[in-house]
């Protein structure tokens, strides 16, 4: 009867410390192919926001998205003394986008004269192919990048 004892003892040892070292299960986010997990995350928010100011052409621009389910947005900025590039691709989903763009006069630089001021809202489903280009004045397109053709 004791080695009984011992025995079954000396199992409960074995078994007890291999599950102390197999660990707690990792959590589970809960999606469509999974809907039996414990967290879900269908109520995740995506926001991204960009601001550029070149203080030597008195421009500045900015992109923001906030509030979207799905959200997948690339901006390509370039800006220098001259000229400013900018190039967003966006696509959101149920939420809300803004981009805009504001332009000084070049001789003042007062943010009473504006030459330029675009401003854009999208709210709910929308893809957004966008293209900016900004010149400073007396600049023509054979000397944008400095260069004569």
């Amino acid at each position: 009867m004791i080695k009984l004892v011992a025995v079954l003892g000396a199992l409960l040892l074995v078994v007890g410390s291999s599950l102390a070292f197999q660990g707690p299960e990792p959590m589970r986010l809960g999606s469509k192919s999974d809907p039996e997990a414990p967290l879900f995350n269908y109520d995740q928010k995506f926001s991204d926001t960009t601001n550029l100011k070149n203080y030597y052409l008195g421009m500045s621009a900015y992109k923001d998205f906030d509030g979207c389910d799905k959200l997948s947005s690339n901006i390509y900025l370039e800006s220098n003394r001259n000229w400013t590039d900018i190039v967003l691709d966006a696509n959101f989903s149920s939420g809300t986008g803004r981009m805009g763009y504001l332009v000084l006069d070049q001789d003042t630089m007062d943010i009473r004269d504006v030459m330029v001021d675009v401003n854009h809202e999208f709210i709910g489903n929308f893809s957004i192919d966008e293209k900016i280009l900004v010149v400073k004045d007396g600049m023509n397109e054979s000397d944008i990048f400095g260069c004569f053709l």
